[in-house]
């Protein structure tokens, strides 16, 4: 029994100080800085600091108004004053961009139909009544302005859908690319 003792006495000490004696373990998750999505840039001076880290964190390239962060699948457009107005979301690979790996905004998904972007953005026939039904998100404006895509613009989301069709009513086409505006 005494021997017994000893050997998990032993054991006991050698666990406590290896314990005591380990170099602390650091956090990453919490130490590392947050990383800045294109939504902290929206509204904001191309020298704001949450601009300048989005910037160089996916090393955007600038091009006239534009900041071109290819490999985050992201154009950013700035105004004459240098305030960033619209961020540019590639959904598919295009124009040398790979594709937007972040969540779409109002919950959009990649894979959305034009149908389905009409009843995810869609609103209550009648306000306060859900049983009177569901009214189709249509959009505010809409055209093809480079006869390849169809955008859908809808100004009370302040953003603009790009499908990869130049119809209005290819409701199966898919979500192309996706602009917010500021």
């Amino acid at each position: 029994m005494n021997k017994l003792f000893k050997d998990l006495s032993l054991i006991a000490a050698i666990a406590f100080l290896a314990v005591a004696c380990a170099p602390q373990v650091v956090d990453i998750a919490r130490a590392a800085p947050a990383e800045v999505g294109y939504q902290a840039t929206l509204g904001k001076s191309l020298s704001d600091k949450n601009v300048a880290a989005f910037i160089s964190s996916n090393n955007c390239a600038p091009s006239g108004p534009f900041q071109l962060c290819q490999g985050a699948g992201v154009a950013l457009w700035t105004d004459a004053d240098q305030v960033v107005k619209t961020a540019y979301l590639y959904v598919r690979e295009a124009d040398g961009f790979l594709s937007y790996k972040g969540a779409l905004p109002v919950g959009l998904a990649r894979n959305d139909t034009m149908a389905d972007v009409e009843e995810q953005l869609g609103q209550p026939k009648v306000e306060h009544a859900p049983q009177a039904g569901w009214q189709l998100g249509l959009p505010d404006e809409g055209g093809s302005p480079d006869h390849i895509h169809y955008w859908a613009t809808y100004k009370r989301f302040g953003l603009t859908v790009i499908y990869n069709s130049p119809s209005a009513n290819d409701k199966n086409a898919t979500i192309h690319a996706i602009l917010v505006n500021r």
